[in-house]
């Protein structure tokens, strides 16, 4: 896969190209549908397959709001690629951009830069400026300039309309299951490991201090059941390749005092030191809410027991997938 940063760079104009057109910025189920159709398209016509998106979000301009982080763009990337897209173009989307008119963007972008044979969108996608375009002005110009359009139906899950919005909701409010069926994946993000401290070692727990990334949506204060990956993909250290279960705490350890928002992470069964390392942090269930307690002895025989609940409730998840793996 090629990431080029504008359309104007696109080499294989000549032979045309089969176009999705999005923020995707969680890379949600509804977008793989999408992007599936995208790649699918564009192997039955035999041209290049294109993902056209935006290095940052378009709200930062249009409405001068920064939403936070669900898939990072490393992570985004490498998804994409998985699904096989030929070519991203990652656009700047910068005030001049957010200003061109439907009708232009249409005629200049995916005309002449990118000799569209086919546009595969969603059934609420809108572009140019102010959003004035539809699928079906997309539709009208498409057959003035000689593509198809493919129009992909939304995607609900439990009876809600899979989009980042939702996802961004149900992560604020701790549904990481609800976010796992509608990514398609477990909710995830990446940090790095930092000097903490150092209580989680002298209460038996010994804990890697976590400095994100990225701008991450993050869900409420609390204990979550989680896998890690050492190595988390953000940087050239060794990965590694096996996920290990573990406890995942968010808060400001009321216990002790403290004030500072903090992502401790406890791997069960570990003891390697992890400072300096990159770390992904999948978050599979919420188990409770961070709590103040009485004492060093009453916090110490809580984290025995999350830690246990952990251990059962993802050994019978994985041994769950093995055994629908095996039909």
């Amino acid at each position: 896969m090629r990431i080029i940063k504008r359309t104007s760079d696109f080499q294989e104009r000549n032979k045309g190209s089969v176009i999705t057109i999005g923020v995707f910025d969680g890379i949600h189920l509804g977008h793989q549908r999408i992007i599936e159709e995208c790649v699918r398209t564009a192997r039955f016509f035999s041209v290049p397959s294109v993902l056209l998106t935006f290095s940052r979000n378009p709200r930062e301009i249009t409405c001068g709001e920064s939403p936070c982080v669900i898939t990072d763009y490393k992570k985004k990337m490498a998804i994409t690629e998985s699904m096989g897209v030929d070519y991203v173009i990652s656009i700047d989307f910068d005030p001049s951009f957010a200003s061109m008119e439907a009708k232009q963007f249409v005629s200049e972008i995916l005309c002449e830069h990118l000799s569209a044979r086919c546009v595969c969108v969603g059934e609420n996608f809108h572009f140019g400026h102010g959003g004035m375009g539809d699928v079906d002005l997309l539709t009208k110009l498409g057959k003035e300039g000689g593509f198809q359009v493919k129009v992909i139906p939304l995607l609900f899950i439990g009876g809600h309309q899979v989009s980042s919005t939702l996802i961004r909701r149900l992560i604020s409010e701790g549904e990481m299951d609800m976010v796992s069926r509608c990514l398609g994946r477990p909710y995830s993000v990446c940090g790095k490991v930092i000097y903490g401290h150092g209580r989680g070692k002298s209460l038996g727990f010994p804990t890697a201090n976590l400095e994100l990334a990225d701008d991450y949506c993050l869900p409420p204060d609390g204990v979550y059941a989680g896998k890690v990956s050492i190595g988390g993909g953000l940087e050239d250290n060794e990965t590694s390749s096996e996920k290990k279960v573990c406890a995942i705490n968010i808060g400001d350890n009321p216990t002790f005092g403290d004030a500072k928002l903090e992502i401790e992470v406890y791997i069960v069964d570990f003891s390697r030191d992890l400072y300096g390392q990159f770390l992904e942090l999948e978050f599979i269930h919420r188990l409770r809410n961070e709590v103040r307690f009485g004492s060093r002895e009453e916090l110490i025989e809580q984290m025995r027991m999350d830690v246990s609940q952990i251990e059962k409730l993802l050994l019978k998840e994985n041994q769950e997938a093995g055994l629908c793996d095996g039909q």
